[in-house]
């Protein structure tokens, strides 16, 4: 009977360990974490790359994390997006909180990416 109870106990913790991995902010890579976002132009000598838009939220999103970390999410996003593409500094919008339901599901910023030749500040 212990085999079964703990099986069972197992089953159901399953689904809350699901929701809460769900629910959490993504981590910075190591390159996203050496871009520099502003919402100032960016230094001269600069070369610009692209648009890019980082994402917070969504599935299982807002409704069990604050805005400021969906915002925080939607950052990371934007940082790890712009590194993949070989940007060192954006020059990010204001974020945009979203909702259904009367709750905020999702946050968005977006920003043009650029590559400078020296480490911006």
């Amino acid at each position: 009977m212990g085999f079964r109870r703990r099986l069972l106990s197992l089953f159901a913790l399953a689904p809350v360990v699901a929701l809460v991995a769900a629910c959490s902010t993504p981590d910075l890579t190591p390159e996203g974490a050496r871009v520099t976002l502003s919402r100032n132009a960016p230094p001269a000598g600069c070369q610009e790359i692209k648009h890019l838009v980082g994402h917070g939220g969504g599935t299982f999103g807002g409704e069990y994390i604050a805005n400021d970390d969906l915002i925080e999410y939607a950052m990371n996003d934007l940082r790890n997006e712009a590194a993949e593409v070989g940007a060192n500094y954006v020059q990010h919008d204001t974020p945009t909180l979203g909702g259904g339901s009367g709750t905020t599901t999702t946050a968005t910023v977006s920003g043009t990416a650029f590559r400078c030749p020296d480490p911006a500040p």
